[in-house]
């Protein structure tokens, strides 16, 4: 039994495994990155400045990263465009009425080497988050308001990790 568990860790070890986000370096070496505010090119107002305030705070979280506040300080700047937004129906109860939603944002995202305009990585990602339906239709625009900010932040953090590992 001892060896059986001197394998498993030896081939968890040898496997490369690590934690998402943790252990990688962006690529091409850049350590100094620019990020302007992404482009909305959906009907929801305002997501670009939501998803923005969030990638900030992920990046000013990584020791991996320096984000810089202008360009021409920038190693490589991360470019993103915010292509779809939507909040539909996902469930019902009994009488027809919908009992949640499910918010979604999808985005492009490119980190281009300043000066040379090189592209060192590219990704399309999407994350989503269900709330629940309301009557009051006040709540109902908190509630979405809510799925949109964590949505946000997921994705900040799934650019992070997507970018520090590659994937």
């Amino acid at each position: 039994m001892r060896i059986v568990a001197l394998v498993v860790l030896i081939c968890l070890a040898g496997c490369g495994y690590n934690f998402p986000g943790k252990s990688g370096t962006l690529p091409g070496g850049v350590e100094k990155v620019y990020v302007p505010l992404f482009i909305n090119k959906t009907s929801e107002p305002r997501l670009e400045n939501k998803l923005g305030n969030r990638l900030s705070e992920v990046l000013a979280r990584s020791s991996k990263i320096s984000q810089v506040g202008q360009e021409d300080t920038a190693e490589a700047v991360l470019l993103g465009t915010i292509l779809k937004y939507q909040s539909r129906a996902l469930s019902y109860d009994r009488n027809d009425n919908i009992g949640e939603f499910r918010s979604t944002m999808t985005v492009d995202v490119a980190l281009h080497r300043v000066g040379t305009d090189e592209v060192l990585w590219k990704k399309m990602i999407s994350w989503n988050s269900v709330y629940r339906a309301d009557k009051d239709k006040g709540l109902q625009a908190d509630l979405e308001e809510q799925a949109i900010n964590e949505v946000s932040l997921r994705l900040a953090e799934e650019i992070l990790h997507q970018l520090l590992d590659d994937f």
